[in-house]
C-alpha cells in the first residue's frame, strides 16, 4: 500500500500551482500518493502550516512582494524541521543560494519533469538533498571560480577547527549519505555520527545540512 504525502504548494500563479497539484494526485507511482494543497502567498502558506503538518513544502523562490527564501526562514521558525524544495524559472544563481542559505532542502527548475519531481521528493523525504544538475553545477562554478583570496583564507581558518573524521564525515554528508549510512561506512554507530553532525554544526556555526553541503562546495571537500 502506497504511504500517503501531504504536500503544500506555494506559488502566485494558479496554474503553477494546479499543474504541480494535477500532476502528482494524478500520477500512478510504486511507493507513493499524494494530497497536495495550496496557498498563493507566504501569510496563507503560514496559516496552512500553523494548523497542520506537511511533509514536503515546494515554494516558488519569488512570491510577488516577498521571496521563498522568506517563507523558507518563517517556516523554519516555526517547524524547525519542516523539509522545503525550492524552484524558479529563473536562472539567477543568487537566488537560489538565498534559498539554500535560509535552510532549503533542495531546489529544481519549474519545467521539472513529473520523473524528476518525483526523484526530488524521495530525495527529500529520505533525509537527502536534492538539486537539478544544472542548479548544483552552476552553484559549485559559481563558488570555485568566484571565490577570493580572502574567502578562501577565511573558509580554511573554519576547516581547521574540524578534526581528521569530522572533515570525513562531512563530506559523506555533502555526498548526501545518511546517518545510518555513514555509520557503516565507517562501522561506527549512528549515534556516534549524530553526535558528530551534531558537533560539526557547533563547530561551524550552522543548524541545518543544507548549510553545511554548502561549507563543504565552498571549502573543496567534495569526494
Amino acid at each position: 500500500m502506497n504511504k500517503t504525502i501531504s504536500i503544500l504548494v506555494v506559488d502566485h500563479h494558479p496554474i503553477v500551482r494546479d499543474g504541480i497539484k494535477t500532476m502528482l494526485e494524478m500520477g500512478k507511482f510504486e511507493s507513493y500518493s499524494f494530497r497536495v494543497m495550496e496557498s498563493g502567498n507566504i501569510l496563507d502558506a503560514l496559516k496552512l502550516v500553523d494548523q497542520r503538518s506537511f511533509d514536503l513544502i515546494i515554494t516558488d523562490s519569488q512570491l510577488g512582494n516577498h521571496s521563498g527564501a522568506e517563507l523558507t526562514k518563517s517556516l523554519l521558525r516555526l517547524v524547525p524541521d519542516q523539509s522545503v524544495l525550492g524552484f524558479s524559472e529563473s536562472d539567477d544563481m543568487g537566488i537560489v543560494e538565498n534559498m539554500l542559505k535560509s535552510g532549503a532542502k533542495g531546489f529544481i527548475k519549474k519545467s521539472v519533469d513529473t520523473s524528476e519531481l518525483i526523484q526530488a521528493i524521495t530525495a527529500i523525504l529520505e533525509g537527502r538533498l536534492y538539486y537539478a544538475l544544472d542548479i548544483a553545477n552552476a552553484l559549485i562554478e559559481r563558488r570555485i571560480l568566484g571565490k577570493t583570496f580572502a574567502e578562501f583564507h577565511s573558509n580554511n581558518s573554519a576547516v581547521a577547527r574540524l578534526s581528521k573524521r569530522e572533515i570525513e564525515i562531512l563530506k559523506y554528508i555533502a555526498d548526501q549519505m545518511t546517518n545510518e549510512e555513514i555509520a557503516k561506512k565507517l562501522f561506527l554507530s549512528k549515534r556516534t555520527i549524530d553526535n558528530h553532525r551534531q558537533n560539526i554544526l557547533n563547530k561551524l556555526g550552522m543548524n541545518n545540512t543544507a548549510g553545511l553541503v554548502r561549507f563543504a562546495v565552498e571549502n573543496g571537500l567534495l569526494n
